[in-house]
This record gives structure tokens, sequence and C-alpha cells, in this order.
């Protein structure tokens, strides 16, 4: 009951964020009187999305005025509803049932199967994002960085975290979760980028190809998007503002209505504000401006609200370290923090994990070869949209999770050139027409997405943590560290330098140093004999060292070790030493 309580408790903050970003999205497109045809329109997923990125927006503000405060998030929250409230109210057959789109019971057998099948995949997802934060990147820098912002109440530069200078706009949602002392609500900000761009997708399939196609789309990217749902990084919601962008681009052209460039280009700053690899799309969307539109009040338009999401990253960055893309511009703009070494080994750490887009990406490869799909305008789009990312992708570091925000419009290129196909095989292949066949084949995926949906539920059931006590024996279990640096929030003992923890960072006592890149590199330190290390460690004013023992095993094993460390904690992985004081020569 408990674990119940719990989910319902989460999943009823979601509601409400999600409702208030729905009201301020939806009073967003009424403003800008589009997305109202209903055989077009993108509706929910669109104007939610739109309200993410308004949140995001209004949380930046606040936090460069040093007022981000729950009292003002609360505001801003309650707005929204209020936004929403008043959209059911004066507008109410908005919220009606279209008459264009069929009931189940007419639908064909196809469509029933296909929705039934995407239903289970979204199931799949249900508890992934409720157990507490474990996961690498989410312990080293977007919640710990999160954290600061919302202890402090302002845009911080926490120089002691792994990338201090990155655009940060999807980290503003989890600092204000932060602000209610909620670290799961992170979790479910990141997989409702998720079952965003799932709904956005679906939604596209059924108007430019058909309804089955839609769901085998929408259920790929749920299955190759899995692991991002227990998460708290970036890369989902990345995704959906790139799918947002590429649609509200698509909806202008079949238009010619201007006004869609507006969320398009703030929903393409919304993405460039949360990662550096999405300016690669800029040359791309440019390039199609230029194309059809070159009046200076459309690119007046399309510009501002492209930056309004993302100049102060960028212009943060060139007035304080002269490198608007710190540190990744720093071979051209000169380095701050990191140096030329720190820059050529993050790459080769990257190239060392390329791998080549999951296989299920494939037959997207197929569609230019198929006439029905070719003619269409909108697949013609996709297929430059798709082909562009996974080029400069591949051409940039082919490291697989940066090609998720491409997902979304190759899942639905594969799904057309795959159903296209087996369509074309069911009428060549007699035994494929026959009814039985076909009804095995779907009852048997149909179970087996079931099942699999099954076991992912009980998976991340295990692991949810409804009371401090459970919260503490799960983190002890998969967090290297985490019993010391409980022990250290109420039991410090100064300024720390760590070896090897940064995937640990979040639950570590703020601030704490040491870290792969930048000016309290490793290499600085782990190589040095223990009255060397013992003597840096002094002069830059450290009064503890802690080491992951098995990461650098080297470093306390070295004659006279002790000499100049006290062992305190010695309990796990982790070790915690203090520095005695300065030995007479």
């Amino acid at each position: 009951m408990n674990k119940l309580e719990f989910l319902l408790g989460q999943y009823g903050a979601l509601a409400l964020v999600v409702a208030a970003c729905w009201g301020w999205g939806e009073a967003l497109l009424r403003l800008l009187k589009i997305d109202r045809d209903p055989a077009m329109r993108l509706g929910a997923p669109l104007a939610i999305t739109l309200g993410l990125g308004i949140s995001i927006c209004v949380l930046q503000g606040l936090a460069i005025a040093g007022q981000l405060t729950a009292f003002y998030v609360g505001l801003l929250i309650a707005v929204g509803m209020l936004l929403g409230a008043w959209h059911v109210l004066a507008h109410k057959p908005l919220l009606r049932w279209p008459a264009w789109r069929p009931g189940w019971q007419e639908m064909p057998r196809s469509d029933r199967w296909g929705l039934a099948a995407l239903a289970a995949v979204l199931l799949s997802t249900l508890t992934a994002p409720l157990p507490p934060p474990t996961q690498w990147d989410e312990l080293m820098y977007h919640l710990p960085h999160a954290q600061q912002w919302a202890v402090s109440g302002r845009l911080t530069v926490n120089e002691w975290l792994r990338y201090p200078w990155f655009p940060y706009d999807f980290d503003l949602l989890y600092a204000g979760a932060l602000l209610f002392g909620n670290d799961v609500l992170p979790h479910l900000l990141h997989a409702l980028a998720g079952w965003l761009t799932a709904w956005l997708i679906y939604r596209l399939g059924v108007q430019h190809l058909d309804r089955l196609t839609a769901c085998v789309a929408a259920s790929l990217w749920v299955l190759l998007a899995a692991d991002e749902f227990i998460r708290a990084y970036v890369d989902m919601g990345v995704a959906l503002f790139v799918l947002v962008a590429g649609a509200s681009y698509q909806a202008w052209r079949s238009t010619d209505d201007r006004r869609w460039l507006l969320p398009c280009a703030f929903a393409l700053g919304l993405a460039v504000g949360s990662k550096y690899q999405a300016l690669t799309l800029l040359p791309l969307f440019a390039v199609g401006l230029i194309w059809r539109d070159r009046r200076p009040t459309t690119w007046l338009l399309v510009v501002g609200a492209l930056l309004v999401p993302c100049i102060y990253w960028y212009g943060r960055n060139a007035l304080l370290t002269g490198d608007p893309f710190n540190p990744m511009g720093g071979r051209i703009f000169g380095f701050t923090d990191w140096n030329a070494s720190d820059h050529h080994w993050q790459f080769e750490d990257l190239r060392r994990a390329r791998g080549w887009p999951a296989w299920p990406l494939w037959p997207a490869l197929v569609v230019p070869f198929i006439p029905a799909l070719r003619r269409s305008m909108a697949v013609r789009r996709a297929l430059i949209m798709g082909g562009y990312m996974t080029l400069t992708w591949a051409a940039s570091v082919p490291y697989p999770r940066y090609l998720l925000s491409a997902y979304p419009v190759l899942v639905l290129l594969s799904a057309a050139s795959s159903m296209y196909l087996i369509r074309l095989a069911s009428t060549a292949i007699p035994a494929l027409r026959q009814r039985v066949v076909v009804k095995v084949a779907a009852t048997l995926l149909l179970i087996y997405l079931t099942l699999m949906a099954t076991a992912e539920i009980v998976r991340y059931w295990k692991r949810i943590s409804p009371t401090p006590e459970a919260r503490a024996a799960l983190l002890t279990q998969r967090v290297p560290g985490y019993p010391l640096w409980a022990h250290l929030k109420t039991h410090p003992v100064g300024r720390i330098y760590q070896l090897g923890s940064e995937d640990s960072l979040y639950y570590a006592p703020q601030p704490i140093w040491g870290e792969v890149f930048g000016p309290w590199r490793y290499s600085d330190y782990a190589s040095l004999p223990p009255a060397q290390l013992h003597r840096k460690l002094t002069q830059e004013h450290f009064d503890a060292l802690a080491i992951h023992s098995e990461r650098f095993p080297g470093v306390a094993s070295q004659p006279e070790f002790e000499r100049y460390f006290e062992r305190v904690w010695t309990e796990g992985a982790v070790k915690l030493y203090k520095l005695k004081p300065p030995v007479a020569p």
C-alpha cells in the first residue's frame, strides 16, 4: 500500500504539472490562432510541450533574478491550471471526441490490434521513473546543478561539477521539482517528454500515413527509448522539442501560415538551450526558411522566438569565458576551466562508445525507393530531416544516445516502409493472406508485449522506495559511497577532495571537488606520491580525501600514505581520509 500511495502521489504531482502546462500552451496556441483545423490538429501534446517551454522560460527568468522559490513555482503552476480551467469552460467543443475519428467498434481489426500493442508498450514504462535517482549522468551533473539552483534560488555556475557552462533549459524543470524536495519528479518530467513524443508520433502518423503505422512508429519510439524513462537526463526533452519544431515547420509549409514559425523556432530554441548537439539543426531550418520566406519581419519573429529560451546560456558563456560553447569551442575560442587534453579525452571517450543506429531504424533507408511514400510531401520532408540529422551525427560524434533526437522522425519512416513491405508481402504470398495466420501472429505479439510490460512494471516496482528506510537501503546497494555521503551530511569534515566518485555526487555534501576534467582533474592528483599529494591538498585548503578504492586502487596503497592521511571511513568501496597535520622533514 505504501508503494501504491507513493505511485499515486507522484503521478498526482505530475498531473498538476501537465494541467498547468496545457493551460499555458493552449493559451499560446489560441493567441496565435493556429492548430485549429480538426483534421490536422496536434492538440494536447503540442499545447503541453509549448507549456513546458513557457515554464522553462519563466523558471529561467526567476533564477536569473534570484527568485527561484517554491512560492513562485507554485504560482506558475496555479496560473497555468487556472488558464486550463478557463479553456475547458469557455471552449468545451475542443474537448469533444472529434466526429472524424472512428470509434473503437468502427475501426478495422488491424488498427485495434495496433492500439492494444501500443497501450501494452506504454504500460511497460509505468513504474520505470519512480525509483530514486541512481543513474550516472543524473547523479554526476544534471541533478547536482539543479540542486544548487534550488538551494540558492539563482542560476549559479557550479565549477566543481562537470559541465558548469552547458545550456541547461530542461534541467530547470528539475530545479523546480527539487524546490519541493521531490527528486523522483525529475524522472517523471523526463518520462513525460517521452510520452508526449510518442503521442505526437502517433498523431503525425495518423495524419500522414495510417493508424496502424502510427501505432507501430509510436511503439518503436517507446521501445528504443526505454532506458531513458528511468533517468533525469535531457535527451527525450530534446527529442520532443525537435519533433515539435519539425511538425510546426511541416504545418507552416502545408498551410503557408507563418505564425507556425513561432512554435517552430521556439521549440528549436528550447532544444538548443538544452543540448549543444541541437545546434547542428540550425542550418537545416535556416535553409528551409530562406528557400520559402526571406521577409525581414519573418526573420525577426523567428530569431526572436529562437533566442528567448537559449540566449542566456550562450551570452553568459561568451561574456564570462569568451567561448559561447564552453568547453566544446575551446580549440577555437580558447580554454578556460578545461585544457586541450580534457577536450581531446572527452571526444576520445565518446568515440570509444560509438555505435551503429538501432536496427529497427534501418528500414527507413527503403523509403526513397517506395513511390507511394515518396509522393507524400510530408514524407519527403521527414526524409530530408532524418537524413540530415543522421549524417551530421555520423560525421561528428556517432555516440548512439546522441541520435535519440532523430528517433521520432526515423521511427515514422521506418514504420512506414516496414508496413508497406509487410502489406506487399501479404499480397504476394498466399499464406500471409490467411486471416488465421494474421490473427495468430498478432495474438502472439500482443501476448509477448503484455508479458514484457508486466515484467518491466514488476522490475521497477521492486525499486520504488516510499519510505526513508527503503530509499536508504536501495541507494546503499546501487550508489557507491552513498552511506559515506549520508554520514558526512550530518558529520561534516570540512573541504573534501574526491577521487572516482563523480557518479554519486548528487548525494554528497556540496560543494565537493574532484572531476575527470577541469581545474580539479584527477590526473593532477592521483599520480602524486603521498607527501606531494598531502602538500597539494593542504595548499588548496582541503581537509579530507575520499577515494573510490576500486577505481583508484594505487593511491592509498602507496608506502607512507598513512603517514600523511588518517582513515576515517572504510566501509564500502569509497574510503575517507583526513589530512594529518604537516609532517616535519
